[in-house]
């Protein structure tokens, strides 16, 4: 009877185990692992995040070993039935982040079907189904004691592995390196030269094939861009923006395919760029308005004229926090948990913005659309390039034809917005007695598929205008052109050529280009391979992988 009664008493060393494990898988692995294998997607670094994290997982571990404590009070039968399910949720949150993962969808601001992949809810539910009826079947062979241990030793053994695991992945992405830190605020957004200007707008997800279409149906576009000439066969070489951005600035391919580490690839990229130096060598100053493709520790950009290095910022705890655990609760947690959990990769970015000055540059097409209206241009004797990336028409559709964030719009009218953006900004231009001295460029980073098909986003909207290049219609242009060669047409630009005459490429030539596209939907395998267009940009059918 005492033998029976000390059994009952409440089991320390497996509540602080399952407690302990279950806190560092939620607080720790999870959110860590996300980090490590993501850096670039994340402005903070190891030990912004290290902190809240640990404070989290003892959080979390009390709690949980004071919800079996005080089972154990109620009544020993409750805290053995809490004990178990809170084994089971823990192997399920296991399965599920790495298992089971694969398939969900890229959290990029589009709104989710979840009903296309409601498959998942099923494996979901087997999932635990399964586990309990592995924990009931030790139960009935072994009885409650031993099962209890045998489940203590699991959880033990799981956690050691994760552990592990975690250690390694931060290794081997150099994940416990302190990240350098540049500021991109709006110093000198809208200085420009009286003598001669390089000016390239990135118009984020344009595509070219939607643009044609929305010109087609409002031709007075015609007129509006009646300086530029359309490219229309341009193909990108990246199909994800700070690939893009860093590829137009060096023309130094970035092998996706490979384990280079991109920071360091970006790094190497705007350092040993040839188009960067050649503006520097000619007396360009640089501004550099773009908050998605960070030059951690590259020397030259702190040579532009927005670009400062700083320390790590602090960060926004409950916004970070909120953000994150959608993030693991994403990827982590049953089907129907996840619905609750989507969240989008620019909330890490506002914390980034709340944490600097009000100087601070975002990409927003109504904010840069008011800082036009609002600023001063200001005319200087130095000659610049300049370099703006604006939102453009990246999901989520937010803005209608007039750039007004209304919210609920169409991929459409977003095109619409970002060259009504553009318009105005020429508009400014040319008040200013600037517009003619320039070469503008306004261009996208890719293109965007309505269908959802990775290889039809590598027709981004190209057009450009020279200096002092006037016509009477915009001129459209179909020569099989690439990012390839956006160097050499910038250098041409710069020495005076007109729009036509930015590559010897012409209408009729076949090409191949070289490009990358990150397949996000392959078999729930995301990997970029490297690719070539054989055919038109605007074919995607033409797109053959080679690596």
């Amino acid at each position: 009877m005492n033998q029976k009664k000390k059994r009952e008493k409440f089991h320390l060393k497996q509540a602080i185990i399952l407690a302990a494990a279950s806190g560092f898988l939620l607080f720790l692995y999870a959110p860590l692992e996300l980090y490590f294998t993501n850096m670039t997607d994340f402005w903070f670094d190891l030990y912004n995040i290290l902190g809240i994290e640990l404070v989290m997982f003892l959080l979390t571990a009390a709690v949980i070993f004071g919800a079996l404590f005080l089972a154990n009070l109620i009544h020993p039968i409750v805290y053995k039935v809490l004990y178990c399910a809170g084994v089971v949720l823990f192997f399920a949150f296991y399965v599920e982040g790495n298992f089971l993962a694969k398939d969900l969808p890229l959290l990029d601001g589009r709104e989710i079907d979840w009903q296309a992949i409601s498959i998942h809810r099923v494996y979901s539910i087997l999932v635990i189904a399964v586990l309990t009826a592995i924990i009931v079947v030790l139960i009935k062979i072994f009885k409650y004691e031993k099962t209890e241990k045998y489940l203590q030793y699991a959880v033990l053994f799981l956690s050691a592995i994760l552990l592990v695991t975690l250690c390694t992945v931060g290794i081997q992405k150099k994940g416990f390196e302190k990240k350098t830190r540049v500021v991109i605020n709006k110093d000198a957004e809208f200085d420009f030269s009286g003598k001669q200007n390089v000016i390239m707008v990135i118009l984020d997800a344009v595509d070219a094939d939607v643009f044609e279409e929305v010109i087609d149906k409002k031709p007075e576009y015609y007129d509006t861009f009646k300086d530029f000439t359309f490219y229309k066969n341009m193909t990108s070489t990246y199909t994800q923006t700070e690939y893009s951005v860093a590829y137009l600035l060096s023309g130094a391919f970035f092998d996706a395919t490979s384990n280079e580490f991109f920071a360091d690839y970006v790094a190497k990229a705007f350092d040993e760029s040839v188009l960067l130096q050649s503006f520097q060598d000619d007396g360009y100053r640089i501004g550099y308005y773009e908050p998605n493709c960070y030059p951690y520790s590259s020397k030259r950009v702190l040579t532009f004229d927005n670009v400062y290095g700083a320390g790590m910022l602090k960060i926004d705890v409950l916004s970070y926090l909120k953000g994150m655990i959608k993030l693991v609760g994403f990827r982590y947690a049953p089907f129907d948990v996840k619905k609750l959990c989507e969240v989008y990769y620019r909330d890490f970015q506002a914390d980034e913005k709340s944490a600097i000055a009000e100087n601070y540059y975002t990409d927003f097409n109504d904010v840069f659309l008011n800082d036009i209206e609002n600023c001063e241009f200001n005319i200087t004797d130095d000659k610049f390039f300049k370099l703006y990336h604006l939102e453009g028409a990246h999901i989520p559709f937010e803005y209608d034809e007039k750039a007004n964030k209304v919210g609920g719009t169409t991929y459409e009218q977003c095109v619409e917005a970002s060259f009504y953006v553009a318009s105005e900004f020429l508009n400014k231009l040319k008040e200013s007695d600037v517009y003619d001295n320039s070469v503008i460029i306004l261009m996208a980073d890719h293109g965007f598929s309505l269908e959802d098909i990775p290889e039809d986003r590598l027709h981004p909207v190209f057009l450009v205008k020279g200096i002092n290049e006037n016509n009477s219609r915009m001129v459209i242009n179909d020569a099989p052109v690439s990012f390839e060669d956006f160097g050499e047409a910038v250098e041409r630009l710069k020495d005076g050529a007109p729009a036509s005459e930015i590559t010897d490429w012409k209408e009729g030539d076949t090409r191949e280009r070289k490009c990358y596209v990150f397949f996000y939907k392959d078999e729930g395998n995301m990997h970029f391979s490297e690719c070539i267009q054989r055919g038109h940009a605007g074919d995607w059918t033409q797109v053959e992988v080679v690596k």
